[in-house]
This record gives structure tokens, sequence and C-alpha cells, in this order.
């Protein structure tokens, strides 16, 4: 007869075994046993964080790189809450993570226990899938049910659109007994799933085939070469222009990268730059405009990629659904070639541009402010670097500029300032390439816990811009002229980077002024001995009307003759 925690042991085990490399645990007492079967099998690839926030964000970066389910370990009660800003940008942004809550018993939930709330379901508007273990595993279908609990979370945060998993365990006391040793032959199911091509008579093919301006955009993707090469391939099609921002981590050179800047506000566009087929696949794009745009093409046919079910209608145009690998549809399709581009794929080549060249003519010629700062990082980083953007205006203003061949990240599934810096901890804690993580100054200070973390990777580079506040706010139009703007809205703070940064013992520099930034960028490039943050601070505000003058600048500029282009 199995001992009452068998099922502890083996859920370590049976992960173990499905290929899952990294486990984060925060420390706590219900969660005892499942800490300590963890580390019997996993060792030092388990890894410590307190702060259960930031402990959820961290697994996801892990995961964000590797693709692989990274496993939270939390005790009971409100600590579970706290992963709830993670889970749900995994959930949104399709990211595998595993999450074991220890909990109390069902008979003492009500009851006025310590730390005991309704664990059961906590999840349930932002998961895929929610289990309970049963509370030992003295009983062999107890076991059963626990072996079939873990394989199935497994495949399930794995499987179709990948996204987190609940597994709650109840766990009675005592909680510090030694555990027994893993169950011989533990069942470890095995799925595979073979790759699907689009059959000859599919509707997409006879779409794509007649179809004389065709259009694909590409949401937020993880770098992946195949996929490149596909994209790669279709781009060369003289019919076919491609929507890449940086966060698809495709080829610069591949075609509107940054849509943002393109597109002007022109209210009507001419008949050649309007596409008779859209294909969408992959996450978010963050362009507003490029939306707008696309949900205005109401004779364009749409078709949408995921292995997911769900249907997702961004452009509220959609025609059809292919519930498959992205990879493998591209791949079935071919690229035609006439030897002449299309009049579609001319008309966006010229908007490129021209917009490239409006964008470093206007650069060129301003004061030092926000924009001008990440001018020069898009100019400074290396060409290679893996960069972690912060939401808000940071991940906007790196859309204006070439990016080169850079690997970029972001929690853009649900957007939020909460957990960048700890994602980016996570990610860089997966390579020993360093990892730019690019953040406003409300962002670092709401994640600053991600720095309380006894392995802070030392390859974490921390370029910090300080405009005082929230910086989106004086570029949106309206909350500025509000009167509640300032106490309210631009959240002024007097926090001391310097001192923040010596308080968890990381290196730091400052750069205040524009004949600094070159310097301090490269600088900030060099190896170091520990993490770092490169603080960047910009006047008034980061000098919102630039920017806003540089939107004016293009729209007034477009369609002139441009002297050296």
């Amino acid at each position: 007869m199995a001992q009452k925690l068998q099922h502890i042991t083996d859920l370590a085990e049976i992960l173990f075994a499905h290929g899952v490399e990294d486990v984060v645990i925060s420390p706590g007492s219900r969660n005892a046993p499942l800490i300590w079967a963890f580390y019997k099998r996993f060792g030092e690839k388990c890894r410590s964080l307190v702060d259960e926030r930031s402990a959820g964000y961290f697994a996801l970066g892990q995961s964000l790189i590797t693709r692989k389910p990274s496993v939270l370990v939390s005790t009971s009660g409100t600590a579970i809450l706290n992963y709830a800003p993670a889970i749900a940008e995994a959930f949104y942004q399709q990211v595998p993570l595993l999450v074991l809550t220890a909990d109390r018993p069902a008979e003492w939930i009500g009851q006025q226990d310590n730390q005991a709330i309704q664990q059961e379901n906590i999840f349930q508007n932002y998961i895929k899938a929610s289990y309970s273990f049963p509370v030992e595993s003295s009983n062999s279908d107890d076991l059963w049910m626990a072996y079939r609990t873990i394989n199935e979370a497994f495949y399930k945060t794995t499987s179709g659109n990948p996204g987190p998993v609940h597994i709650n365990v109840p766990l009675r006391e005592p909680l510090y007994e030694n555990l027994p040793e893993p169950t011989e032959n533990i069942p470890v199911l095995q799925k595979e799933k073979p790759e699907s091509m689009l059959p000859a008579n599919s509707l997409l093919r006879k779409d794509w085939q007649k179809a004389g301006a065709i259009i694909l955009v590409c949401g937020q993707l993880s770098p992946d070469k195949n996929l490149k090469e596909t994209v790669n391939k279709l781009a060369a099609d003289s019919r076919v222009v491609v929507v890449a921002e940086p966060l698809a981590n495709l080829d610069n050179e591949i075609g509107l990268t940054n849509p943002e800047v393109i597109l002007n506000s022109k209210t009507q566009y001419p008949k050649e730059a309007i596409p008779e087929l859209a294909i969408y696949f992959g996450g978010q794009v963050v362009s507003k405009k490029i939306k707008l745009f696309l949900r205005e093409l109401k004779n364009t046919k749409f078709w949408f990629i995921s292995p997911g079910e769900q249907l997702i209608d961004t452009f509220q145009n959609i025609s059809g659904h292919i519930q498959a690998e992205p990879l493998s549809v591209l791949k079935s399709l071919n690229a035609q070639s006439t030897g002449t581009d299309s009049a579609f794929k001319k008309f966006w080549k010229k908007e490129k541009q021209n917009a490239t060249f409006l964008t470093e003519k206007y650069n060129r010629e301003i004061a030092y402010s926000d924009l001008k700062v990440f001018s020069q990082l898009s100019e400074t980083l290396p060409d290679d670097a893996i960069v972690f953007a912060g939401n808000s205006s940071i991940v906007r203003y790196l859309l204006y500029f070439s990016q080169k061949q850079r690997r970029y990240y972001s929690n853009r599934g649900v957007s939020g300032i909460d957990g960048c810096l700890s994602s980016a901890a996570g990610l860089a804690s997966k390579t020993e390439k360093p990892v730019f993580v690019i953040v406003g100054d409300l962002a670092f200070i709401y994640d600053s816990n991600a720095l309380w973390n006894r392995d802070l990777p030392k390859n974490l580079k921390i370029i910090l811009v300080n405009n005082e506040g929230g910086g989106i706010f004086h570029l949106l139009k309206g909350p500025s002229q509000n009167e509640a703007f300032s106490p309210l809205v631009n959240a002024h703070h007097p926090v001391d980077f310097k001192k923040l940064s010596e308080a968890f013992g990381l290196n730091y520099n400052l750069c205040e002024s524009e004949s600094e930034l070159k310097s301090s960028i490269q600088k900030s490039c060099k190896d170091s001995d520990k993490a770092e943050i490169l603080e960047i601070r910009t006047p008034n505000n980061g000098e919102p009307q630039i920017t806003k003058n540089f939107f004016k600048f293009l729209n007034a500029n477009y369609g002139k003759k441009m002297d050296n282009a």
C-alpha cells in the first residue's frame, strides 16, 4: 500500500521525467512537503523567491525563453493570490506554467483556520485548467488519480495554445515528516503530435493563389528560426507585405516593422494600398494605428491561424480560422514571383522608405528627451542583443526605430507594468548573453522586489528611463489637461534609485545629459560582475512635446519630395 505522501514524491518525479527544468519556490510551512520533494529531485534547479508576485513573473520569464513549463510552488492563503498577475500574463501571452498551491484539507476551509481561503479554481478566469490533488495517497485509487492529474496537467499546459495550469494540493499535518522514496515504474504518459499541412483544396490555399495583394500580420512571437525562414520566403512573393514589429522576432528588414510610424493620419488610402487577403498569427500587436487600419478593411478576406480553439478577431474582419501551428500552415503556401513587385508592395515599400528617412531627419535635430534616448538606444545596443521591453511608453518608443537583429520579449499578454523586472530576471537566468531590460521609473519601483533575489543573474542590464512619473500619460490626448493629472495620475515619486540600487547590492550608473548618453549606454553593454542599473534621467517629464511634434512632422511631410532619400 502506498504511503500517504507518495503522490507528493512522485509529483516531482513525473515532472522531471517530462523534461521540466525550472522550479521557483516561495518559502512557507504548508508547502513544506512540496519543497522537500522538488529539492530532492531538482536540487539546485530550485530557486527561492520570497515575494510570490515576483516569483510568478520570474517563472514566466524562464518559460518565455525555454518554452517549457516552469513550476511555481507556494504556501496556502493570500500567498497564492500574488501569483494572479503573472498567471494572467501567461494565459494571454500563451506561456506554459505549472502552478502548485499548498492548501488546508477541505474540512478546515471556512472554519476560521489559519491561512485558509477557497483555493479551488481560484484562477478560473485566466487559467487553462485547474485540478485538485487527493489529500493523501494511502489508497491505490488516490495514487492513480494523482498520476493521471499530473500527466494531464503537464500536457494541458503545453498543448494547443500553451498556458498556465493550476494544481491545488491539500496537505494535512504533520508537514515535516520524511517523504517516501519514488515509486518504481511511475506512469509517465507520452503524447505525439503529428505535423499537419494544409490540404490541396483548402479555402486559404485558394484565397492565397488568387489574391493580388496579401498582408501577413505577425503578432508577438518567441524567436523561431524555422518560422523566420518560412516568413522570409513568403515575403519574397511579389504580392506580399509583412507587418512584423520587433516583438514578432522576425527579420527586421522583412517589411513594416514600425507601423506606428509608417501609418500616418490619412483618412483614406489609395486602392493600391489595400490588401485583398490578410493572414494574422501570433500574439498581440502593439501599434494602435495598424489595428485601426486593418479594422477599416471591410472587403479584405481575413484568416486567423492559431493552434488554440478560441476564435480571435482582433481586427473585426475575420473570414476564417485555421486551428493549427502557424509554421505548418505557412509552409504549405507557395511564394509567387512575377519578377516585379505588385503596386501594393511598391506602395508600402515607399511608405517605409519615407518613414525611415523622416524619422532619421527629425531625430538628428531634436533636444535631449525620451525620444532622443530611444533613438540612441536603437543605435548603440548590440545588434544581436536580447531586449526585454517594459510596458506603457517604453515598448512604444522602441517601435519607432530600427531594431536590427535583436531578440525581443515583453509582457504583452495583458501589458501590465507590475512584473517587467522579474520576468526579465527569469529570462536572464536561462541565457549567458546580456539581457537588457528597458523600463520606466514607475515600472521599476512597482517591481523592485525583483532585485530581492540571492541569485539575481549578473547578465541582467537594467536601463531605467526616469522621466519622473507616468510618461505615457503626457503623450495621450486628454489626461494631462485634467486638473487631477498632476496629483493623481502623473504619480511623481521621491525614490532615490542610487540608494535603492545600493540596498540590493547592484552596480549603478547615472546619465543626465545628451553628452553622456552614448558613452553611458556603451558602458552598460560591457561585462559586469553583477547585475547593474543605468539610470537615464530626462528633463521635464521626458519632453513629451518633442514626441508629439514628431508625429506632426511625419504627417506634414509625407508625400513630399525627399531631397536625400
